[in-house]
């Protein structure tokens, strides 16, 4: 079903089962998005073992990893997915310690750890960095398509940069030139000539590139946010519909703004709130947020739906239930699928 948000996961930190989770679930985070006739992962913890069935016929698969913690990525040499032969993964993670995407994956898939590496499935498995803003296109080459033109625009600052000091240097000797001049007048107005198309020439280069208008295509942007070791906050647009990841970054102070810039008026936020007020003040630096913070951040950026996510593996059925009557947000329930 298109427009749609699939919770496959919503536990945080670790995995459980029992009769005190049969409702939440307990699979760590995994959310499947279906938009604009696309359907894309975020992240892979244990609820990617087990992924609708009509999951398993799409022949090229986008899974964005917020972060590689293991909570996050315990479910990927588990699913059925890279099980397929002719299946295609293309995992996207930002940089993170030094390592990029891949490096990040082979950490965790690689002795002593795991015995199978990401070479060793039947599906194909790709990795990308992930860039500020992504567009996903309805068949795979879209990927490559954006990669290229984030190359091409990287390509472009650097150039930009070069040119600047290449300008300043340029400056310094035309002022030292001028020093030499008896005739100030005519030296300034030499570096107001050369200035101006310098100007011109830094404002056009400085002119945003259009984004693509295809309704097919599904927009990616990810800001950094909060939490140790780093997390990348994830929002997918397209078709007018949006869903915004918050999972495992505290809303500080300092976030808080440019979050709220993010996530306004979204179809959907998915939010951390792992901590009951009573916890938090112990938990202020794990990366998380507490229930309250969340369901307020909700209201602030005017999200028309809200579910909160990674919930605490000790918090029980009636610990979430209380939880969600207490702020009055939903908590995600591992299996739900909730219409945009």
């Amino acid at each position: 079903m298109d427009n749609t948000v699939t919770i496959l996961g919503a536990r945080g930190s670790m995995g459980l089962g029992g009769a005190d989770c049969l409702r939440y679930g307990g699979a760590t985070t995994c959310v499947l998005v279906r938009i604009s006739g696309r359907a894309v992962l975020l992240d892979a913890g244990t609820g990617f073992m087990n992924p609708p069935r009509d999951l398993l016929d799409i022949p090229v698969l986008p899974l964005i990893l917020t972060h590689a913690h293991i909570d996050h990525l315990l479910g990927l040499p588990l699913s059925p997915y890279v099980m397929r032969r002719g299946a295609r993964l293309d995992i996207y993670a930002a940089a993170r310690h030094g390592l990029g995407a891949e490096a990040q994956v082979r950490r965790f898939l690689s002795p002593p750890l795991w015995p199978v590496g990401p070479d060793q499935f039947p599906a194909d498995i790709r990795f990308h960095d992930l860039p500020p803003e992504l567009y996903l296109y309805t068949d795979g080459r879209a990927a490559k398509m954006s990669r290229d033109r984030d190359e091409r625009a990287a390509q472009a600052s650097r150039d930009r940069d070069e040119r600047a000091a290449q300008a300043s240097r340029d400056a310094d000797e035309r002022a030292a030139q001028a020093s030499r001049d008896a005739d100030g007048r005519a030296a300034k107005m030499s570096r107001d000539a050369d200035e101006r198309p310098a100007q011109m020439s830094r404002d056009s280069d400085e002119r945003p590139a259009q984004a693509p208008r295809d309704d097919g295509v599904i927009r990616v942007a990810s800001m950094d946010g909060a939490h140790p070791g780093g997390v990348s906050l994830l929002r997918l647009e397209s078709g007018g519909k949006s869903v915004v990841f918050f999972t495992d970054c505290t809303l500080t102070d300092a976030l808080r703004p440019a979050a709220l810039d993010f996530a306004r008026d979204c179809s959907l936020l998915l939010c951390d709130g792992q901590y009951s007020d009573d916890e938090w003040p112990a938990r202020t630096t794990f990366g998380h947020n507490s229930w309250r913070d969340a369901a307020q951040f909700a209201r602030d950026c005017r999200a028309k739906q809200t579910r909160i996510v990674h919930h605490d593996p000790f918090h029980s059925d009636a610990v979430l239930d209380a939880a969600s009557d207490e702020i009055g947000v939903p908590f995600a329930r591992e299996g739900e699928t909730i219409l945009l």
